[in-house]
């Protein structure tokens, strides 16, 4: 894939090329992977995900742009980093997950990390906008709707091929027309009403039913 780099902040940027170092276990998921996509907006953090466990304190020892790195978090399977590039870059490495996919993760030109599909992300998105209020995550639901190409009821599919039993389509719909946490009542209007309209004609039998495939990526670098 092309990744639209003008969607980072320019500290992301100098650390780009640096990212080739990211083990191939690892997939780029989140706002920023959208972003990278999208360019719809600007997004600060590296968020790595990675079906295998890992140590932390051989991770550090493995990426060479985490070793000046400082240490914000720390747990099983999780590691959390800001590096400094004239400006801080959080890094973040979640391993151990038992999600599927339903598509295969690209590589990015440049820097040659994994990211997630549009569909995965979608897929992502649809299931954490039922348990955290956050602005961003509305926005990215938005574009990849708007900008993307991925029907709500796509990402619907998705997050169940993804999360299994674990997601519930209803809640997500739910979440979708209500805008009264967090930072919510600060999206733009249109936002809210594409959302709304998006949320409330979805017919539920019109979700799409796709083949989970186990794991996020490539299990070891040779792959």
């Amino acid at each position: 894939m092309n990744p639209r780099l003008d969607a980072l902040p320019p500290p992301q940027r100098r650390l780009w090329p640096e990212l080739r170092a990211t083990p191939r276990r690892f997939v780029l998921y989140g706002g920023t992977a959208i972003a990278l996509r999208l360019a719809h907006r600007e997004s600060e953090d590296f968020d790595f995900f990675s079906s295998d466990p890992f140590d932390g304190d051989a991770l550090l020892a493995e990426i060479p742009y985490l070793r000046d790195g400082k240490v914000v978090q720390r747990a099983e399977d999780t590691l959390t980093c800001v590096v400094d590039r004239r400006g801080p870059v959080r890094m973040s490495f979640f391993g151990g997950l038992s999600l599927n996919r339903v598509r295969s993760p690209q590589p990015a030109e440049g820097a040659g990390i994994l990211v997630a599909s549009l569909q995965d992300l979608g897929g992502t998105k649809a299931q954490v906008v039922q348990t955290r209020a956050l602005a961003k995550d509305y926005i990215d639901v938005d574009a990849l709707m708007r900008l993307g190409r991925v029907p709500l009821a796509a990402m619907l599919g998705a997050a169940a091929a993804i999360h299994g039993e674990r997601h519930n389509a209803m809640l997500t719909l739910k979440a979708l027309t209500y805008f009264g946490d967090g930072d919510l009542p600060d999206l733009p209007a249109a936002v809210r009403e594409r959302l709304t309209h998006a949320a409330t004609t979805l017919n539920v039998a019109s979700i799409p039913r796709y083949e989970a495939l186990p794991g996020l990526g490539p299990s070891s670098p040779r792959e």
